[in-house]
């Protein structure tokens, strides 16, 4: 590279609440070529990685693993002086889905609200300013013409999962009747530093960026080979824009970018023939895996008993007999007290051993070849006719690949729809899916969910002695659906609240 180009924003951070969008340079440094900007690129653009965070300092948006119903509160295993105690008071407010998420268990002291958007809009900031700088390098041969392009597609790719992930968090699900007037998120797509306030944009302006971006992501990344499953590659935007028609309800773009997705990438490990004693099932070295950042947070929530969360008793059942999964997903802590073990069941879909910390891949940001073939299935469905035919042809896939005997699928029209939502909630569970595909059931026209979900917290009245249960529910259609904007950007921005509600338990029940 003959060219030099100066950069004083290679460290772009918040100052202050109420600085959520702007940028400051901390150091100044010099960009020499392209080689520069990937070093950011991974070290700063991407998210950050931590496998083994237990007290999960460096986790993103942990508690979407916590608002659904893929965990519960075992109360019969824990006390108040736990680790879980802490996790019970940090996440109180999200967990019982309070209008202030920040909320303790006291109702008094609050824990910060904006980390994980602060730490999101940080990553956008640093892809906006890739894309500003990427363009000025010039290529002098063709390796050097791919590196530019990898570099210009990955952070295509990165500002659209990020806002696609703002969104869904504190933007409303995507109605496509109202997605015009809907709120989203602020956006900001230059590096250049603004003296104004960013207000939220449309749900459908949000959308439209996140797909013109990942159609510039495809472009550049087109014929460049994967350098690893953490760096995201074609086959990574496919499924990315498969995952986003399908939020959005337009099955026929969800069908076809699915498609697009495995005919580059469709492998199913097979579990029948699965050995489960050397590796996890969720492992970086898997033929599922097709992309993969940020760290798992599951080690840290569910798989040590002393901890009182484990999976579901409902997500326990919804594995028919024969269903392999259940023993490779879940498992018994046989070092649970004596009588609980079948009552506590542990995450080993990522570590073979309870208190292993062998997770190599993510619990939040994890692409696999399964989700690809279950947004096929979906949206063929949701489509009806001839299309339904499609449907049952991939979950009969599926299933031979899950299962010790299948029966071949019968099902039409919301039966089979809804065999669909309960394999996604088998397959991809603690992938960070399940709390994004309730609240999209929610306002999905061809079969909205009527249901309601149910989470307790627990009081102990001295060191192992439970005293009270309250139970906590959300219905379909409730506005908490939505989290709230964090009360810092609120109070400093001046954005617009989301309509969430302050809410109390349904019930109570106290132990003598």
């Amino acid at each position: 590279m003959k060219y030099i180009y100066f950069i004083g924003l290679l460290w772009i951070l918040f100052s202050s609440c109420s600085d959520f969008l702007k940028e400051y340079s901390q150091d100044q440094a010099y960009v020499r070529d392209y080689a520069d900007l990937d070093e950011l690129l991974i070290g700063e653009t991407y998210m950050e990685t931590e496998f083994y965070d237990m007290n999960l300092t460096h986790a993103y948006y942990p508690y979407i693993h916590l608002m659904a119903d893929e965990t519960q509160e075992n109360f019969e295993m824990t006390d108040w002086n736990t680790d879980y105690s802490w996790f019970q008071k940090q996440y109180f407010g999200y967990v019982t889905w309070q209008y202030r998420v920040g909320y303790h268990t006291d109702r008094l002291t609050t824990s910060p609200e904006d980390t994980d958007w602060n730490k999101l809009y940080k990553h956008i900031n640093l892809a906006n300013m890739i894309l500003s700088e990427v363009d000025k390098l010039s290529a002098e041969n063709d390796d050097e013409q791919q590196a530019i392009s990898r570099i210009r597609g990955e952070a295509y790719f990165l500002r659209a999962a990020y806002y696609f992930t703002l969104v869904n968090l504190y933007g409303q699900p995507y109605q496509p009747a109202s997605a015009a007037t809907a709120l989203g998120v602020p956006m900001k797509t230059t590096p250049v530093i603004e003296d104004k306030m960013f207000p939220r944009e449309s749900l459908e302006t949000v959308y439209a960026l996140i797909l013109q971006d990942l159609e510039h992501a495809a472009t550049n990344l087109e014929g460049i080979a994967r350098k690893s499953i953490y760096r995201a590659d074609l086959t990574a935007v496919r499924l990315l824009q498969s995952r986003v028609y399908l939020y959005m309800q337009n099955w026929p773009d969800a069908a076809k970018y699915a498609q697009l997705c495995l005919d580059l990438q469709s492998d199913l490990i097979d579990l029948n023939s699965f050995d489960g004693t050397s590796k996890a099932f969720a492992d970086a070295s898997s033929p599922e895996i097709i992309f993969s950042m940020g760290g798992n947070d599951i080690s840290a929530l569910i798989t040590t008993y002393w901890k009182g969360l484990s999976a579901s008793e409902g997500l326990k059942a919804c594995y028919p007999e024969g269903d392999l999964r259940k023993q490779y997903f879940l498992t018994i802590d046989e070092d649970a007290w004596s009588g609980l073990e079948d009552l506590y069941m542990f995450c080993n879909k990522f570590d073979l051993e309870e208190r292993a910390y062998k997770a190599n891949v993510s619990s939040n940001f994890l692409f696999r070849t399964a989700e690809a073939w279950l947004n096929l299935a979906e949206a063929s469905a949701y489509m009806g006719g001839d299309n339904e035919k499609k449907a049952r042809e991939v979950l009969d896939h599926l299933h031979k690949h899950r299962m010790e005997n299948y029966d071949a699928t019968t099902l039409t029209g919301d039966d089979l729809i809804e065999e669909i939502r309960t394999e996604r909630r088998r397959e991809l569970c603690f992938e960070g899916h399940r709390w994004f595909d309730l609240r999209r059931y929610n306002v999905c026209e061809k079969k909205p969910f009527t249901g309601a979900i149910r989470n307790t917290y627990t009081e102990f009245g001295d060191w192992q002695t439970a005293s009270t249960t309250y139970t906590y529910e959300l219905k379909a259609g409730d506005p908490a659906w939505t989290l709230q904007i964090p009360y810092e950007v609120i109070q400093f921005e001046e954005l617009t609240p989301n309509p969430r509600n302050e809410r109390t338990y349904i019930s109570i029940n106290q132990f003598n």
